[in-house]
C-alpha cells in the first residue's frame, strides 16, 4: 500500500503532525511519502509539488486572486492547483490531506476524488467543517450553514462564508472521504456540520516519537546552557502561529497569572514568535528565545522547564502539551478541546478554571512545586501517543 500526504506548506502545528503521522506509517512498515506546496526548510523526504518556477508563479498568483476574493479574516480558496496528474498522486492508493489552504480548492479535491483512490482527510482545525474560520471562537454558527460572520462583520446572513459553507457541501457530495480528527472534541464539533453530514468521522489522535520526546536526567547542565538559575522556576510557553499576539492562544491569561505568584521566584522562557511589548511585571525574569528549528533544541527546552503552560482559547489537539509530557514536564492548560483530553486535573498536570488567571497561576505554582512526580506521571501519559501506538483501524 501506497500512501501520499498532501500539505500545503513544511512548517507548523498541522505540517508537524502530518510529517509525524507519515513517520508513523514508515514505522508500521508502510510505503508513506509526504507533498507540500512549499519547501522552506531543506528534507529530502519531503516532495515539492512543483517542478517548475512557472508553476511556482502560477499557484502564487491564483493565491494573490484569493486573497482579493476574501472578505474580513475568511480567506476563499476559490481558485487552487490541480495536482491530480501528478505522478506521485497517481502511484498513491491512498490519499491524505491535511493542512491545504492556499493550494487546493473545492474543485481540486473534486479532482482528486475523481481518481477513484482511498482520501482520507485530517482535521488539524475547524475549517473543513466551517464556512471558513479555521477556530470559530465558539461562534458555532457551523451549525446553521454560518452566514453573518463575526469575522466578516457585515452582517449579512448570506456573506461569503455561507457562500463557502454551500460550496463545500457540494465538494462533499461529489467525493467520498473519510474523516478523521485528533481529539473527540473536534469530531463531536464536526459532527454537527451539515458540510459532513454521512460522512464517516474517525477519532484519531496525533502521534509523538517518543523515543526522541523524553526526559533528560541532568537538568542542571542544560540550565547552565541556557543561563537559567538553578534556583528559579521555569514556566515554559510556546508562541507559534503570531504566538503572544495571536488571541486564541491565550498569552493574556499567562500574564494576568503573573498577578498573583512571587515573580522573583520565576523565569518565563518563551519559544516562537513574541511581540515587543509583553506588558509582564518588571521583577519577572523573561528569556525570548525565538523560532526553534531544531527538534533537538526543543526536547532540551521542554527539559529544562518546570511547567509548561497553553492557555489557549480552543485547540483541536495542541501538540505543545503532548511534547512537554512526553519530556516529562507537566503542562497546566483550560479545560478546553485536545488539551482536556491530554491532562488529567493533579495527575499528570493541571486543568485550571476557563479563562480564570487566577486559578491558572495555582495551577503554575502547583506544577513547579510538584514538578519531579507530576513530571513521572506526564511521562506515562504522554506513551499513548507514540510511534508504537498509532491506530489506522477503518482509516487505511
Amino acid at each position: 500500500m501506497k500512501v501520499l500526504h498532501i500539505t500545503t506548506i513544511d512548517t507548523g502545528g498541522a505540517y508537524k503532525a502530518a510529517y509525524r503521522l507519515h513517520e508513523s506509517m514508515l514505522c508500521h512498515g508502510i510505503d508513506s511519502q509526504i507533498m507540500v506546496r512549499t519547501r522552506l526548510h531543506p528534507n529530502e523526504k519531503t516532495i515539492k509539488a512543483f517542478s517548475s518556477l512557472r508553476e511556482v508563479f502560477l499557484s502564487k498568483g491564483k493565491n494573490g486572486i484569493n486573497k482579493l476574493c476574501s472578505k474580513g479574516a475568511i480567506i476563499n480558496d476559490k481558485f487552487g492547483t490541480d495536482i491530480s496528474g501528478h505522478p506521485m498522486v497517481q502511484e498513491a492508493d491512498v490519499l491524505f490531506l491535511h493542512w491545504v489552504n492556499s493550494f487546493l480548492s473545492c474543485k481540486s479535491i473534486i479532482r482528486l476524488g475523481r481518481l477513484g483512490k482511498r482520501l482520507v482527510w485530517v482535521m488539524h482545525d475547524m475549517w473543513l467543517f466551517t464556512g471558513g474560520c479555521h477556530v470559530d471562537g465558539y461562534c458555532g454558527r457551523y451549525d446553521r450553514r454560518c452566514g453573518n460572520c463575526p469575522l466578516i462583520g457585515d452582517g449579512k446572513e448570506k456573506d461569503l462564508s455561507r457562500k463557502i459553507f454551500l460550496d463545500k457541501i457540494s465538494m462533499m457530495k461529489q467525493v467520498e472521504v473519510t474523516i478523521t480528527g485528533p481529539s473527540k472534541w473536534i469530531v463531536e464539533q464536526a459532527r454537527k456540520s451539515s458540510i459532513l453530514s454521512g460522512k464517516t468521522i474517525y477519532y484519531m489522535p496525533n502521534v509523538l516519537d517518543t523515543s526522541f520526546y523524553r526526559p533528560i536526567k541532568d537538568k542542571k547542565v542544560l540550565r547552565e546552557k541556557y543561563g537559567i538559575s538553578s534556583q528559579k522556576r521555569v514556566v515554559l510557553f510556546g508562541a507559534a502561529d503570531h504566538g503572544t499576539e495571536n488571541e486564541n492562544k491565550g498569552f493574556r491569561y499567562l500574564r494576568e497569572a503573573f498577578d498573583f505568584l512571587p515573580v522573583e521566584n520565576y523565569t518565563l522562557l518563551i519559544f516562537g514568535n513574541t511581540g515587543a511589548d509583553l506588558k509582564l511585571p518588571e521583577k519577572l525574569e523573561v528569556l525570548k528565545i525565538g523560532y526553534i528549528a531544531e527538534e533537538y533544541k526543543l526536547v532540551e527546552v521542554y527539559n529544562l522547564a518546570d511547567v509548561l503552560v497553553n492557555p489557549s482559547n480552543q485547540e483541536s489537539f495542541g501538540y505543545t502539551v503532548c511534547e512537554a509530557m512526553a519530556c516529562g514536564t507537566p503542562a497546566v492548560g483550560f479545560p478546553i478541546g485536545g488539551i482536556e483530553e491530554q491532562i488529567t486535573h493533579k495527575a499528570d498536570g493541571y486543568l485550571a478554571k476557563y479563562h480564570d488567571a487566577e486559578d491558572l497561576a495555582r495551577g503554575i505554582e502547583y506544577c513547579s512545586e510538584n514538578a519531579e512526580w507530576l513530571g513521572k506521571a506526564a511521562f506515562l501519559t504522554a506513551q499513548q501517543y507514540s510511534y508504537s501506538r498509532a491506530w489506522y483501524q477503518g482509516v487505511i
